[in-house]
């Protein structure tokens, strides 16, 4: 607790910053930069992620050169730059750059997952990295449920620009908790020759790992632009309802997480199960004509999602072993940085074309294809026979 405390108290003030905002890109839109086209928001929206997906795999391997430590400081220094250049900027231009800074300087989640790994046992089998990365999914959830509701009451007090300017304060405090981590050492882990064959034979085929990883992301991100109004269109009549119902998953994980375990010798269980589960709360959720299954159906989803990210967690943390976690955990993040830019338009496409309901049906196939993914990766692998020098 003397290093995972202070690190999730700087991830989630990371987090409240970078996820609370984008809400509210209309609004800045409509005070910076009066007649913008409506489509200029939903670009704005998804631009800090691009340049995150773009960045990350580079920061990862600059972290392992230089250290994890220095790297999640890099993250902070870089949102709360990016922060202030957006909250003064006098016109879209400077805003444009101030969330390409934001965004190509980011990345606070894979680099927090990267010094953890320092400082715990990567030993192929053991799980306590693995429950730190649930942690830190944890405090990135508390973000997601808080920040807009918080947000959203600041907003009447002030202007939706005027905002960046205070929360570009947040990632300053993470910044000076960060400085008080011991530091790690980084020619004490690096890596070896040894390091792949480390890794128990099932979980080798680590792009398998992150096709499973893109799919479940996208299969989240999808369902997240258009709930609002999905909800409107199944009789929701109040804002304040339809953004519980939208936080619903994100409080059961906050609330099962405590209680779950999960055995990191066997990553394959909770992830094909939550899959699973995911995918059938998303059917259920596209096919609803009325909103009282909705919570029952957002719980289903909750659940889902709290397995399968924790087995994700446990299969990553035996591959974060060794001098690359760096590269490894900005990896993993990259591509589920793509798979939500990539579900963000898919989103707007299917909603335009087939129906409100449409991105729960993607999600569902990209689920499903997501075990079946994860299933070939964690297939029992082949015993050799060992036939005795005297009978040959």
């Amino acid at each position: 607790m003397r290093v995972i405390g202070p690190v999730l108290t700087a991830h989630y003030l990371a987090a409240f910053t970078a996820l609370g905002m984008p809400v509210f890109m209309p609004r800045v839109l409509a005070e910076l930069a009066p007649g913008a086209p409506t489509w200029l928001a939903g670009a704005l929206y998804v631009l800090p992620t691009l340049c995150t997906a773009l960045t990350a795999t580079t920061w990862g391997r600059l972290a392992d050169r230089y250290g994890r430590r220095l790297s999640l400081l890099r993250a902070q220094a870089g949102l709360a730059l990016g922060f202030a250049l957006a909250g003064f900027a006098p016109n879209i231009g400077w805003f444009v750059v101030a969330l390409v800074i934001q965004g190509s300087c980011g990345g606070s989640l894979a680099a927090a997952n990267a010094y953890l790994s320092t400082q715990f046992s990567k030993e192929p089998g053991r799980g306590s990295l693995a429950r730190a990365l649930d942690w830190t999914q944890f405090s990135a959830r508390l973000a997601m449920v808080t920040a807009p509701a918080l947000l959203g009451v600041a907003m009447a007090w002030g202007g939706a620009q005027e905002l960046y300017r205070y929360l570009a304060l947040m990632p300053l405090v993470a910044f000076a908790v960060t400085l008080c981590l011991p530091k790690d050492d980084v020619h004490g882990d690096a890596p070896t020759k040894a390091t792949p064959t480390a890794i128990p034979s099932a979980w080798r085929d680590w792009r398998g790992l992150l096709g499973v990883q893109f799919l479940f992301c996208f299969a989240m991100v999808v369902t997240f632009p258009y709930f609002v109004p999905y909800t409107e269109h199944l009789g929701v009549a109040h804002d304040s309802a339809a953004g519980l119902l939208y936080s619903l998953p994100h409080l059961v994980y906050l609330v099962a997480l405590p209680w779950w375990r999960g055995s990191a010798a066997a990553p394959e269980r909770p992830l094909l199960l939550g899959l699973a589960l995911f995918s059938l709360a998303c059917v259920a959720q596209a096919s609803l004509t009325t909103p009282f299954w909705l919570v029952p159906a957002r719980c289903l989803y909750g659940a889902g999602m709290l397995l399968a990210i924790g087995g994700l967690n446990r299969a990553l943390g035996a591959r974060a072993g060794g001098g690359r976690a760096g590269h490894v955990f900005g990896l993993f993040d990259a591509c589920g940085k793509w798979a939500g830019a990539v579900g963000g338009v898919a989103a707007g496409a299917l909603v335009s074309r087939i129906s409100l309901a449409a991105p729960f049906l993607a999600a569902s196939i990209a689920g499903l294809v997501a075990v079946a993914v994860a299933a070939f990766v964690f297939r029992p692998q082949k015993r050799q026979l060992h036939v005795p020098a005297s009978d040959t």
